[in-house]
Protein backbone atom coordinates (compact mmCIF):
# COMPACT_ATOMS: atom_id res chain seq x y z
CA UNK A 1 0.00 0.00 0.00
CA UNK A 2 2.82 2.72 0.73
CA UNK A 3 4.84 1.18 -2.07
CA UNK A 4 1.43 2.39 -4.07
CA UNK A 5 0.98 5.45 -2.81
CA UNK A 6 5.30 6.66 -3.31
CA UNK A 7 4.36 5.68 -6.45
CA UNK A 8 1.69 8.04 -7.36
CA UNK A 9 3.44 10.60 -5.92
CA UNK A 10 6.53 10.32 -7.87
CA UNK A 11 5.13 10.75 -11.08
CA UNK A 12 5.79 13.37 -13.28
CA UNK A 13 3.39 15.95 -13.92
CA UNK A 14 2.36 16.69 -17.68
CA UNK A 15 4.47 19.57 -19.20
CA UNK A 16 1.76 22.51 -19.21
CA UNK A 17 0.48 23.62 -22.71
CA UNK A 18 1.25 27.18 -24.13
CA UNK A 19 -1.50 29.27 -24.45
CA UNK A 20 -2.38 29.79 -27.46
CA UNK A 21 -1.91 33.54 -27.09
CA UNK A 22 1.58 33.45 -26.05
CA UNK A 23 1.77 30.86 -29.38
CA UNK A 24 0.75 33.45 -31.64
CA UNK A 25 2.37 36.31 -30.51
CA UNK A 26 5.87 34.63 -30.70
CA UNK A 27 4.93 33.61 -34.27
CA UNK A 28 3.80 36.79 -34.91
CA UNK A 29 7.48 38.63 -33.30
CA UNK A 30 9.18 35.36 -35.51
CA UNK A 31 6.90 36.43 -38.69
CA UNK A 32 7.78 40.30 -37.96
CA UNK A 33 11.93 39.71 -37.77
CA UNK A 34 11.85 37.30 -40.62
CA UNK A 35 9.75 40.07 -42.69
CA UNK A 36 12.73 42.50 -41.45
CA UNK A 37 15.40 40.23 -42.54
CA UNK A 38 14.09 39.96 -45.91
CA UNK A 39 13.38 43.52 -46.59
CA UNK A 40 16.64 44.40 -45.44
CA UNK A 41 18.42 42.66 -47.79
CA UNK A 42 16.36 43.89 -50.69
CA UNK A 43 16.74 47.46 -49.59
CA UNK A 44 20.43 47.26 -49.49
CA UNK A 45 20.08 45.88 -52.91
CA UNK A 46 17.62 48.26 -54.09
CA UNK A 47 19.41 49.98 -57.00
CA UNK A 48 18.66 53.91 -55.70
CA UNK A 49 20.58 52.91 -52.53
CA UNK A 50 23.31 50.97 -54.49
CA UNK A 51 24.08 54.51 -56.56
CA UNK A 52 24.41 56.99 -53.76
CA UNK A 53 26.56 54.34 -51.97
CA UNK A 54 28.40 53.69 -54.55
CA UNK A 55 29.02 57.80 -54.88
CA UNK A 56 29.25 58.02 -51.36
CA UNK A 57 32.53 55.43 -51.40
CA UNK A 58 33.44 57.15 -53.95
CA UNK A 59 34.03 60.58 -52.07
CA UNK A 60 34.80 58.64 -49.50
CA UNK A 61 37.63 56.61 -50.71
CA UNK A 62 39.32 58.79 -54.01
CA UNK A 63 42.52 59.78 -52.58
CA UNK A 64 42.55 63.53 -51.67
CA UNK A 65 45.12 65.37 -54.43
CA UNK A 66 45.34 68.40 -51.97
CA UNK A 67 48.46 69.00 -50.05
CA UNK A 68 45.81 70.12 -47.14
CA UNK A 69 44.21 66.81 -46.80
CA UNK A 70 47.54 65.23 -45.53
CA UNK A 71 47.19 67.84 -42.32
CA UNK A 72 43.09 66.98 -41.15
CA UNK A 73 41.59 68.44 -38.12
CA UNK A 74 39.36 65.69 -36.90
CA UNK A 75 37.25 68.00 -35.48
CA UNK A 76 36.09 69.48 -38.70
CA UNK A 77 36.64 65.26 -39.99
CA UNK A 78 33.73 63.74 -37.60
CA UNK A 79 31.18 66.60 -39.44
CA UNK A 80 31.96 66.15 -42.84
CA UNK A 81 31.20 62.13 -42.63
CA UNK A 82 27.19 63.58 -42.23
CA UNK A 83 26.95 64.60 -45.80
CA UNK A 84 27.11 62.08 -47.33
CA UNK A 85 24.86 59.97 -44.74
CA UNK A 86 22.46 62.43 -45.49
CA UNK A 87 22.80 61.52 -49.13
CA UNK A 88 22.09 57.50 -48.29
CA UNK A 89 19.68 58.28 -46.15
CA UNK A 90 17.49 60.39 -49.36
CA UNK A 91 18.27 57.41 -51.46
CA UNK A 92 16.70 55.06 -48.60
CA UNK A 93 13.36 57.29 -47.65
CA UNK A 94 12.18 56.76 -51.52
CA UNK A 95 13.48 53.06 -51.52
CA UNK A 96 11.91 52.06 -48.39
CA UNK A 97 8.66 53.90 -49.17
CA UNK A 98 8.19 51.81 -52.72
CA UNK A 99 8.88 48.61 -50.27
CA UNK A 100 5.52 49.60 -48.23
CA UNK A 101 3.81 50.50 -51.25
CA UNK A 102 5.10 47.00 -53.08
CA UNK A 103 1.74 45.26 -51.96
CA UNK A 104 -0.82 48.23 -52.96
CA UNK A 105 0.95 48.83 -56.09
CA UNK A 106 0.62 45.19 -57.78
CA UNK A 107 -3.04 44.64 -55.71
CA UNK A 108 -1.72 42.12 -53.14
CA UNK A 109 -2.66 44.07 -49.83
CA UNK A 110 -5.98 42.21 -49.13
CA UNK A 111 -4.08 38.62 -49.63
CA UNK A 112 -2.14 40.00 -46.15
CA UNK A 113 -5.46 39.95 -44.16
CA UNK A 114 -4.83 35.92 -44.04
CA UNK A 115 -1.46 36.27 -42.56
CA UNK A 116 0.07 36.01 -39.11
CA UNK A 117 1.36 39.48 -39.49
CA UNK A 118 -1.26 42.46 -38.80
CA UNK A 119 -0.27 45.88 -40.55
CA UNK A 120 1.18 47.69 -37.72
CA UNK A 121 3.53 44.69 -37.34
CA UNK A 122 4.36 44.88 -40.83
CA UNK A 123 5.65 48.79 -40.31
CA UNK A 124 7.75 47.92 -37.36
CA UNK A 125 9.40 45.20 -40.03
CA UNK A 126 10.09 47.62 -42.60
CA UNK A 127 11.39 49.95 -39.86
CA UNK A 128 13.62 47.39 -38.54
CA UNK A 129 14.99 46.90 -42.74
CA UNK A 130 16.49 49.93 -42.33
CA UNK A 131 19.13 48.90 -39.79
CA UNK A 132 21.43 46.87 -41.57
CA UNK A 133 22.14 50.42 -44.26
CA UNK A 134 22.39 51.91 -40.82
CA UNK A 135 24.97 49.44 -39.61
CA UNK A 136 26.77 49.81 -43.36
CA UNK A 137 26.72 53.98 -42.60
CA UNK A 138 28.06 53.57 -39.58
CA UNK A 139 31.11 51.66 -40.44
CA UNK A 140 31.77 53.93 -43.59
CA UNK A 141 31.47 56.78 -40.68
CA UNK A 142 34.31 54.93 -38.58
CA UNK A 143 36.69 54.04 -41.69
CA UNK A 144 36.70 57.38 -42.70
CA UNK A 145 37.44 58.95 -39.06
CA UNK A 146 39.76 56.46 -38.77
CA UNK A 147 41.94 56.51 -41.63
CA UNK A 148 41.90 60.45 -41.22
CA UNK A 149 43.22 59.92 -38.11
CA UNK A 150 45.96 57.68 -38.38
CA UNK A 151 47.43 60.67 -40.89
CA UNK A 152 50.92 62.09 -39.09
CA UNK A 153 49.95 65.17 -39.68
CA UNK A 154 46.19 64.85 -38.02
CA UNK A 155 45.82 67.22 -35.13
CA UNK A 156 42.20 67.39 -32.71
CA UNK A 157 40.20 65.26 -31.72
CA UNK A 158 36.68 64.32 -32.76
CA UNK A 159 33.51 64.00 -30.79
CA UNK A 160 31.48 60.65 -30.60
CA UNK A 161 27.96 62.80 -30.77
CA UNK A 162 28.76 64.04 -34.19
CA UNK A 163 29.85 60.56 -35.33
CA UNK A 164 27.14 59.07 -34.61
CA UNK A 165 24.71 61.58 -36.05
CA UNK A 166 25.79 60.03 -39.50
CA UNK A 167 24.11 56.99 -38.89
CA UNK A 168 20.90 58.56 -37.56
CA UNK A 169 20.65 60.67 -40.61
CA UNK A 170 20.20 57.19 -42.29
CA UNK A 171 17.93 56.00 -39.74
CA UNK A 172 15.58 59.03 -39.19
CA UNK A 173 14.50 59.53 -43.37
CA UNK A 174 13.77 55.81 -43.20
CA UNK A 175 11.63 55.83 -40.75
CA UNK A 176 10.56 58.59 -42.42
CA UNK A 177 9.62 56.84 -45.81
CA UNK A 178 7.67 54.54 -44.21
CA UNK A 179 5.69 57.42 -42.22
CA UNK A 180 4.89 59.24 -45.96
CA UNK A 181 3.59 55.50 -47.26
CA UNK A 182 1.10 54.95 -44.29
CA UNK A 183 -0.29 58.54 -44.67
CA UNK A 184 -0.45 58.82 -48.51
CA UNK A 185 -0.47 55.78 -50.54
CA UNK A 186 1.54 57.31 -53.46
CA UNK A 187 5.34 56.54 -54.47
CA UNK A 188 5.62 59.98 -55.71
CA UNK A 189 4.98 61.59 -51.95
CA UNK A 190 8.40 60.64 -51.19
CA UNK A 191 10.51 62.16 -54.00
CA UNK A 192 8.38 65.11 -53.27
CA UNK A 193 9.23 64.78 -49.69
CA UNK A 194 13.36 65.54 -50.68
CA UNK A 195 12.41 67.78 -52.86
CA UNK A 196 10.60 69.75 -49.91
CA UNK A 197 13.49 69.05 -47.27
CA UNK A 198 16.30 70.25 -50.16
CA UNK A 199 14.18 73.73 -50.09
CA UNK A 200 14.13 73.78 -46.60
CA UNK A 201 17.72 73.39 -45.81
CA UNK A 202 18.46 76.15 -48.64
CA UNK A 203 16.48 78.58 -46.41
CA UNK A 204 17.36 77.72 -43.01
CA UNK A 205 20.23 75.86 -42.63
CA UNK A 206 22.62 77.90 -45.16
CA UNK A 207 21.77 80.74 -43.70
CA UNK A 208 24.16 80.79 -40.62
CA UNK A 209 22.00 84.05 -39.15
CA UNK A 210 18.96 81.69 -38.02
CA UNK A 211 18.13 81.62 -34.46
CA UNK A 212 20.22 78.23 -33.32
CA UNK A 213 17.19 76.46 -32.39
CA UNK A 214 15.31 77.00 -36.17
CA UNK A 215 18.84 75.32 -37.77
CA UNK A 216 18.82 72.82 -35.27
CA UNK A 217 15.21 71.45 -36.77
CA UNK A 218 17.14 70.05 -40.06
CA UNK A 219 18.69 66.67 -39.60
CA UNK A 220 22.17 68.14 -40.43
CA UNK A 221 24.05 71.90 -38.80
CA UNK A 222 26.39 73.01 -40.98
CA UNK A 223 28.48 75.71 -40.04
CA UNK A 224 30.94 77.29 -43.24
CA UNK A 225 33.50 79.07 -41.33
CA UNK A 226 37.02 79.38 -42.81
CA UNK A 227 39.27 77.89 -40.32
CA UNK A 228 38.94 75.14 -37.56
CA UNK A 229 38.60 75.48 -34.43
CA UNK A 230 40.04 74.11 -31.09
CA UNK A 231 37.89 72.01 -30.45
CA UNK A 232 36.66 73.40 -27.06
CA UNK A 233 36.08 76.42 -28.77
CA UNK A 234 33.18 75.16 -31.26
CA UNK A 235 30.12 74.76 -29.18
CA UNK A 236 28.12 72.87 -31.14
CA UNK A 237 25.20 71.19 -29.26
CA UNK A 238 26.68 68.05 -31.35
CA UNK A 239 24.73 65.58 -28.05
CA UNK A 240 21.51 67.31 -28.56
CA UNK A 241 20.88 67.27 -32.36
CA UNK A 242 22.08 63.54 -31.73
CA UNK A 243 19.55 63.17 -29.46
CA UNK A 244 17.01 65.24 -31.39
CA UNK A 245 17.61 62.90 -34.46
CA UNK A 246 16.93 59.86 -32.40
CA UNK A 247 13.83 60.88 -30.59
CA UNK A 248 12.36 62.31 -34.34
CA UNK A 249 13.16 58.97 -35.94
CA UNK A 250 11.29 57.21 -32.77
CA UNK A 251 8.61 59.54 -32.59
CA UNK A 252 8.04 58.98 -36.65
CA UNK A 253 7.90 55.38 -35.95
CA UNK A 254 5.64 55.49 -33.56
CA UNK A 255 3.72 57.45 -35.49
CA UNK A 256 3.50 55.25 -38.81
CA UNK A 257 2.39 52.64 -36.03
CA UNK A 258 -0.22 54.50 -34.90
CA UNK A 259 -1.59 55.15 -37.77
CA UNK A 260 -1.58 51.28 -38.73
CA UNK A 261 -3.55 50.05 -35.93
CA UNK A 262 -1.22 49.59 -33.33
CA UNK A 263 -2.78 51.87 -31.04
CA UNK A 264 -1.60 50.18 -28.08
CA UNK A 265 -1.16 51.61 -24.63
CA UNK A 266 3.27 51.18 -25.34
CA UNK A 267 2.85 52.83 -29.03
CA UNK A 268 1.28 55.60 -27.16
CA UNK A 269 3.47 55.77 -24.53
CA UNK A 270 6.47 55.41 -26.77
CA UNK A 271 4.94 58.60 -29.02
CA UNK A 272 4.53 60.78 -25.97
CA UNK A 273 8.13 59.99 -24.65
CA UNK A 274 9.53 60.32 -27.96
CA UNK A 275 7.72 64.02 -28.57
CA UNK A 276 8.93 64.85 -25.33
CA UNK A 277 12.68 64.40 -25.84
CA UNK A 278 12.22 65.65 -29.00
CA UNK A 279 11.24 69.08 -27.76
CA UNK A 280 13.68 69.10 -24.85
CA UNK A 281 16.41 68.74 -27.64
CA UNK A 282 15.47 71.59 -29.60
CA UNK A 283 15.49 73.30 -26.46
CA UNK A 284 18.46 71.99 -25.98
CA UNK A 285 20.30 73.08 -29.31
CA UNK A 286 18.79 76.58 -28.77
CA UNK A 287 20.79 77.34 -25.55
CA UNK A 288 24.19 76.54 -27.24
CA UNK A 289 26.91 77.78 -27.22
CA UNK A 290 27.05 77.89 -23.26
CA UNK A 291 28.72 81.01 -21.19
CA UNK A 292 31.65 79.25 -20.63
CA UNK A 293 32.36 78.29 -24.29
CA UNK A 294 31.30 81.76 -25.03
CA UNK A 295 33.81 83.15 -22.95
CA UNK A 296 36.91 80.99 -23.93
CA UNK A 297 36.08 82.01 -27.44
CA UNK A 298 36.59 85.82 -26.40
CA UNK A 299 40.23 85.23 -24.86
CA UNK A 300 41.60 82.64 -27.55
CA UNK A 301 40.58 85.11 -30.32
CA UNK A 302 41.48 88.34 -28.31
CA UNK A 303 44.33 86.55 -25.97
CA UNK A 304 45.39 83.46 -27.75
CA UNK A 305 48.96 83.85 -25.12
CA UNK A 306 46.93 82.88 -22.09
CA UNK A 307 45.72 79.30 -23.42
CA UNK A 308 48.68 78.72 -25.74
CA UNK A 309 51.77 76.46 -25.26
CA UNK A 310 55.04 77.58 -26.52
CA UNK A 311 58.18 75.81 -27.92
CA UNK A 312 61.10 77.50 -28.30
CA UNK A 313 63.46 76.67 -31.34
CA UNK A 314 66.25 78.52 -31.89
CA UNK A 315 65.42 82.27 -32.10
CA UNK A 316 61.68 81.22 -33.15
CA UNK A 317 59.47 80.72 -30.20
CA UNK A 318 56.20 78.88 -31.71
CA UNK A 319 52.92 79.27 -29.62
CA UNK A 320 49.92 77.37 -30.44
CA UNK A 321 47.10 75.79 -28.62
CA UNK A 322 47.18 72.74 -27.26
CA UNK A 323 45.54 70.67 -30.21
CA UNK A 324 48.02 71.99 -32.71
CA UNK A 325 51.20 71.51 -31.25
CA UNK A 326 52.36 68.47 -33.45
CA UNK A 327 52.46 71.15 -36.19
CA UNK A 328 55.09 73.23 -34.91
CA UNK A 329 57.84 71.00 -36.23
CA UNK A 330 56.02 71.82 -39.77
CA UNK A 331 56.14 75.15 -39.10
CA UNK A 332 60.18 75.21 -37.68
CA UNK A 333 60.82 73.83 -41.44
CA UNK A 334 59.28 76.45 -42.83
CA UNK A 335 61.30 79.07 -40.79
CA UNK A 336 63.84 77.26 -41.22
CA UNK A 337 64.27 77.46 -44.60
CA UNK A 338 63.34 81.21 -44.61
CA UNK A 339 65.64 81.64 -42.49
CA UNK A 340 68.95 80.17 -44.44
CA UNK A 341 67.86 82.30 -47.29
CA UNK A 342 68.31 85.38 -45.74
CA UNK A 343 71.15 87.33 -44.94
CA UNK A 344 72.77 88.56 -41.89
CA UNK A 345 72.23 90.19 -39.49
CA UNK A 346 68.08 89.50 -40.31
CA UNK A 347 68.30 85.95 -40.43
CA UNK A 348 68.60 85.47 -37.00
CA UNK A 349 65.78 88.14 -35.52
CA UNK A 350 63.89 86.96 -33.02
CA UNK A 351 60.68 86.15 -33.99
CA UNK A 352 57.28 84.73 -32.36
CA UNK A 353 55.07 82.88 -34.20
CA UNK A 354 51.64 82.36 -32.65
CA UNK A 355 48.79 80.77 -33.89
CA UNK A 356 45.57 82.88 -34.26
CA UNK A 357 41.32 82.34 -34.65
CA UNK A 358 38.55 84.64 -35.42
CA UNK A 359 36.09 82.08 -33.07
CA UNK A 360 33.88 84.94 -31.79
CA UNK A 361 31.00 83.85 -33.80
CA UNK A 362 32.06 79.46 -33.34
CA UNK A 363 32.35 78.31 -36.65
CA UNK A 364 30.72 79.90 -38.63
CA UNK A 365 32.58 82.81 -38.33
CA UNK A 366 34.61 84.73 -40.70
CA UNK A 367 38.57 84.84 -41.79
CA UNK A 368 39.29 88.00 -40.27
CA UNK A 369 41.88 87.68 -37.64
CA UNK A 370 42.63 90.07 -34.76
CA UNK A 371 46.17 91.38 -35.85
CA UNK A 372 48.80 92.56 -33.94
CA UNK A 373 50.88 95.38 -34.28
CA UNK A 374 54.19 94.01 -31.98
CA UNK A 375 57.28 93.48 -33.62
CA UNK A 376 58.29 90.02 -34.27
CA UNK A 377 54.96 88.80 -34.34
CA UNK A 378 54.05 86.34 -37.25
CA UNK A 379 50.71 85.16 -37.44
CA UNK A 380 50.07 80.72 -38.15
CA UNK A 381 46.05 79.79 -38.70
CA UNK A 382 44.88 76.27 -38.09
CA UNK A 383 44.74 74.65 -41.50
CA UNK A 384 48.07 73.75 -42.92
CA UNK A 385 49.72 72.32 -45.73
CA UNK A 386 49.60 73.33 -49.66
CA UNK A 387 49.19 77.37 -50.72
CA UNK A 388 48.97 77.36 -46.54
CA UNK A 389 52.77 76.58 -46.22
CA UNK A 390 53.50 79.35 -49.26
CA UNK A 391 51.00 82.37 -46.70
CA UNK A 392 52.89 81.18 -43.54
CA UNK A 393 56.43 81.15 -45.29
CA UNK A 394 55.69 84.38 -46.81
CA UNK A 395 54.45 85.61 -42.72
CA UNK A 396 57.95 84.59 -41.52
CA UNK A 397 59.46 86.81 -44.43
CA UNK A 398 58.14 89.46 -43.79
CA UNK A 399 58.64 89.01 -40.00
CA UNK A 400 62.12 89.29 -41.31
CA UNK A 401 62.04 92.17 -43.63
CA UNK A 402 59.54 94.43 -41.91
CA UNK A 403 59.48 93.05 -38.73
CA UNK A 404 55.93 93.36 -38.50
CA UNK A 405 52.40 92.49 -39.69
CA UNK A 406 50.59 96.02 -40.24
CA UNK A 407 48.99 96.17 -43.59
CA UNK A 408 50.50 99.55 -45.44
CA UNK A 409 49.59 98.76 -49.08
CA UNK A 410 51.14 97.36 -51.96
CA UNK A 411 54.93 96.84 -51.33
CA UNK A 412 56.25 98.77 -54.64
CA UNK A 413 60.02 98.55 -53.69
CA UNK A 414 63.05 96.29 -53.26
CA UNK A 415 61.18 94.53 -50.08
CA UNK A 416 58.43 92.92 -51.77
CA UNK A 417 60.62 91.42 -54.59
CA UNK A 418 62.41 90.20 -51.18
CA UNK A 419 60.08 89.42 -49.57
CA UNK A 420 58.00 87.07 -52.10
CA UNK A 421 60.91 85.31 -53.54
CA UNK A 422 61.80 84.49 -50.05
CA UNK A 423 58.08 82.89 -49.00
CA UNK A 424 58.39 80.60 -52.59
CA UNK A 425 61.62 79.78 -52.86
CA UNK A 426 61.36 78.21 -48.92
CA UNK A 427 57.97 76.48 -49.61
CA UNK A 428 58.06 72.77 -51.52
CA UNK A 429 56.67 73.24 -54.92
CA UNK A 430 56.82 77.00 -54.15
CA UNK A 431 56.00 78.32 -57.94
CA UNK A 432 53.60 76.49 -58.81
CA UNK A 433 51.79 77.46 -55.41
CA UNK A 434 52.49 81.16 -56.04
CA UNK A 435 50.76 80.36 -59.44
CA UNK A 436 47.89 78.50 -58.26
CA UNK A 437 47.27 81.40 -55.47
CA UNK A 438 47.70 84.00 -57.67
CA UNK A 439 44.26 82.10 -60.12
CA UNK A 440 42.33 81.03 -57.07
CA UNK A 441 42.03 84.71 -56.06
CA UNK A 442 42.15 86.44 -59.31
CA UNK A 443 45.60 88.56 -58.22
CA UNK A 444 48.20 87.66 -59.42
CA UNK A 445 51.39 88.99 -57.46
CA UNK A 446 49.29 88.59 -54.10
CA UNK A 447 50.03 86.04 -51.18
CA UNK A 448 46.75 85.92 -48.97
CA UNK A 449 49.01 85.38 -45.68
CA UNK A 450 47.16 84.52 -42.73
CA UNK A 451 47.15 88.47 -41.35
CA UNK A 452 47.67 90.45 -43.53
CA UNK A 453 48.15 89.95 -47.35
CA UNK A 454 51.18 90.67 -49.01
CA UNK A 455 50.50 92.59 -52.37
CA UNK A 456 52.92 93.43 -55.68
CA UNK A 457 52.57 95.84 -58.64
CA UNK A 458 52.57 94.43 -62.10
CA UNK A 459 56.44 95.41 -62.39
CA UNK A 460 57.50 93.84 -59.03
CA UNK A 461 55.59 90.49 -59.81
CA UNK A 462 57.70 90.62 -63.21
CA UNK A 463 61.08 91.32 -60.81
CA UNK A 464 60.30 88.03 -59.28
CA UNK A 465 58.96 85.96 -61.96
CA UNK A 466 62.50 86.93 -63.87
CA UNK A 467 64.12 86.04 -60.61
CA UNK A 468 62.57 82.48 -60.93
CA UNK A 469 64.15 81.67 -64.67
CA UNK A 470 67.53 82.52 -62.85
CA UNK A 471 69.73 80.05 -61.60
CA UNK A 472 68.68 79.37 -58.47
CA UNK A 473 72.43 79.32 -56.24
CA UNK A 474 73.60 82.22 -58.11
CA UNK A 475 70.25 84.31 -56.62
CA UNK A 476 70.79 83.17 -53.46
CA UNK A 477 74.23 84.40 -53.30
CA UNK A 478 73.67 87.74 -54.49
CA UNK A 479 70.38 88.45 -51.86
CA UNK A 480 72.73 87.21 -48.92
CA UNK A 481 75.51 89.74 -50.24
CA UNK A 482 73.10 92.34 -50.72
CA UNK A 483 70.62 92.13 -48.03
CA UNK A 484 70.91 95.05 -46.46
CA UNK A 485 70.80 97.23 -49.55
CA UNK A 486 67.43 95.46 -50.45
CA UNK A 487 65.77 94.78 -47.05
CA UNK A 488 66.09 98.75 -46.82
CA UNK A 489 62.67 100.56 -47.05
CA UNK A 490 64.29 103.09 -49.43
CA UNK A 491 65.35 100.79 -51.85
CA UNK A 492 63.83 101.10 -55.59
CA UNK A 493 62.76 98.26 -57.51
CA UNK A 494 65.01 99.48 -59.99
CA UNK A 495 68.03 99.04 -57.82
CA UNK A 496 66.30 95.66 -56.70
CA UNK A 497 66.66 94.75 -60.50
CA UNK A 498 69.58 95.53 -60.76
CA UNK A 499 71.23 93.93 -57.96
CA UNK A 500 70.41 90.70 -58.62
CA UNK A 501 71.11 90.80 -62.58
CA UNK A 502 66.91 91.29 -64.03
CA UNK A 503 65.48 93.90 -65.74
CA UNK A 504 62.33 95.72 -64.14
CA UNK A 505 59.60 96.82 -66.75
CA UNK A 506 58.52 100.64 -66.80
CA UNK A 507 56.24 101.75 -64.26
CA UNK A 508 52.60 101.58 -66.02
CA UNK A 509 49.00 103.37 -65.39
CA UNK A 510 47.83 100.64 -63.10
CA UNK A 511 50.88 100.97 -60.89
CA UNK A 512 50.44 103.84 -60.20
CA UNK A 513 47.12 103.21 -59.00
CA UNK A 514 48.19 101.27 -55.75
CA UNK A 515 48.69 102.37 -52.37
CA UNK A 516 52.42 101.89 -51.56
CA UNK A 517 53.36 100.92 -48.18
Amino acid sequence: MTAVTGSRATAPRPTPRPKPDAVRARGRRRAMLALARVEARRLLLHPLVLIALLAYLTLVLWPGAEPEDAYPVLQDIDRETQTGQLLLGLAVLVAVNLAVLRSHRRGTEASFSVLVLPPWRRTVAHVLSVLPTVLVGALIVAGQFTAAALKPGAVGRGSVSELVTGPLLILLPGAVGVLLARVARSAFVAPLAVVAFLAFAMVFVADSTSPAWLRGLAPVVFDEGAWPLPSDLLGRPAAGHALYLLALAVLVTAGAVLLSGGRTRAVRATALGALGVTVLAVVLQGTAPSDAVRAAREVATRDPAKVQDCERHGTTTYCAFPEFTPWIDEWARVTDRVRALAGAPDAERALTVRQRVAALDGPSGGTELATTAAPGEVTAITAWGGERELEFAAGVARGLVVGHERYGGAYCDARGVLMVWLAVRATRDGEAAFERTGVDHNSPGVIQAPATAIALRGRELAVVQALFTRPRGEVERVVKASWAELSAPGTTTDRAAALLGVTAPAETADDREYQCA
